[in-house]
């Protein structure tokens, strides 16, 4: 299986993360030319990262992606069978990705101290905090996300928390886990798993080659 973009990619690297799960042999690649070259848009029109190939099916957007891995390589389900495990999984996702990483990758812009905007800051660092806050609740408190078992949810949470990590600091923020118990847990089963670990250890390689406008 092709797996094109980036690893510092949240979408990218959620896909990534299910595909080693479940051992789906694939290959990392950055499209030729970028994403808006008349072949990737042929692969995505709507140029955006990730894209898969496998045995002839490509498909596009992490959340279709992981679903069509789950059907597709039943080993090691990361989608719970049971519909109340599957909507708490699917539910806790949401929450790290829409409410958590939404705010913490809108500080991107915000990172130049001269043209900083402290009321714009002060309120995506409340939103990330509202947010962790439902996560706090909704954590089982059981190792992974929502039990014993790696679910989509922790697929969301590794690359959300990566970025989390990574930038609340740098606003000020030196604990962004808050003192909530069972988030300080989770992150630090994250950092101890050689999955999530090897995977926010590679985002971080690609943090510090990144350069903006650059492929």
């Amino acid at each position: 299986m092709d797996v094109y973009g980036s690893i510092l990619s949240p979408y990218v690297a959620r896909v990534i993360l299910a595909a080693r799960h479940k051992g789906i042999k694939h290959k990392l690649k950055m499209p030729d030319g970028g994403m808006k070259t008349p072949a990737y848009l042929a692969m995505n029109p709507l140029g955006k990262m990730p894209v898969i190939k496998d045995s002839g099916m490509t498909l596009y957007e992490s959340s279709v992606i992981i679903d069509y891995l789950d059907a597709k390589y039943k080993k090691k389900r990361v989608i719970p069978s049971a519909a109340k495990d599957a909507a708490k999984a699917r539910l806790i996702a949401t929450i790290f990705a829409e409410y958590v990483q939404a705010p913490t990758m809108a500080l991107l812009r915000q990172r130049d101290p001269a043209t900083r905007d402290q009321k714009v800051i002060e309120e995506k660092i409340a939103e990330a905090n509202r947010g962790l806050d439902v996560i706090e609740k909704l954590l089982s408190g059981k190792g992974w996300a929502t039990g014993t078992k790696l679910t989509v949810a922790d697929l969301y949470a590794v690359p959300c928390w990566f970025f989390v990590s990574a930038f609340l600091p740098q606003f000020g923020v030196a604990d962004p886990t808050g003192g909530r118990k069972k988030l300080g847990k989770y992150v630090a089963k994250l950092n101890k798993e050689k999955l999530t670990a090897t995977v926010m250890a590679e985002m971080g390689e690609a943090l510090k080659n990144f350069r903006p406008g650059g492929r």
